[in-house]
């Protein structure tokens, strides 16, 4: 009974982990179909956000993949945290939990408070979707920065460190691109930023199946 509990267990983390991949998908989704429905749209100058603003009329498809999107991150990132807590090392336990935080933060701060209109109105609740944005670029930062040291000390898992080193000098060229670029390319230096933490995801999530993968395929060995 003890074995079956335990396969079963290893299923549902596996299902789990890839989250991560599929929340990604959507949110790729949420962009295209936007982009199809919102005549007029400049990914080059306007933010993500406007595809969902109130006034946006790509706002009901674009919502409803970003809705899905926000479940399968919040999902992945709680299973992320949980199987690797105390697993490798506290920093990673630390990084984990930040990176669940940013996703529970970006998750609810964004469905329920959505930019009034396309860019900044200025409003209650614009001024609420920036203090959000301020949290969720907070809580990514940590994480990413986090990861990176915490990989770094497993030889076997410095790749990872490399990738959330790289991840990190990605948000912070687009933070400097979003002040440094005309009004006119702050979509491209946005995207910079919010793609690099699309990818990251993937990348962890993918890594996280594999490793569940591997363990499940050790035990099988030893136990003949």
């Amino acid at each position: 009974m003890g074995n079956i509990n335990k396969i079963r267990n290893v299923s549902f983390l596996k299902t789990i982990s890839l989250f991560g991949v599929v929340g990604s998908f959507f949110y790729f989704l949420h962009i295209i179909s936007g982009r199809l429905l919102y005549k007029g749209y400049n990914p080059m100058a306007q933010a993500i956000s406007d595809l969902t603003a109130s006034n946006a009329p790509s706002r009901n498809t674009a919502l409803l993949f970003s809705f899905f999107y926000g479940i399968c991150t919040v999902i992945f990132s709680l299973g992320f945290f949980f199987y690797f807590k105390g697993k490798i090392n506290k920093i990673i336990t630390v990084a984990s939990f930040s990176f669940f935080l940013m996703a529970v933060v970006s998750f609810f701060g964004y469905t329920f408070f959505p930019l009034s209109e396309a860019g900044y109105a200025g409003n209650f609740q614009d001024k609420i979707h920036v203090v959000v944005t301020v949290f969720v670029v907070a809580f990514t930062m940590i994480a990413v920065i986090l990861f990176s040291i915490g990989f770094f000390k497993i030889k076997e898992l410095k790749y990872l460190g490399i990738i959330s080193l790289i991840t990190f000098i990605l948000l912070i060229t687009g933070a400097i691109l979003i002040n440094l670029l005309p009004a006119k390319y702050f979509g491209i230096a946005e995207r910079i930023n919010i793609y690099s933490v699309i990818l990251y995801t993937s990348i962890l999530s993918v890594w996280m199946y594999k490793k569940i993968n591997n363990e499940r395929e050790n035990r099988r060995l030893l136990n003949g």
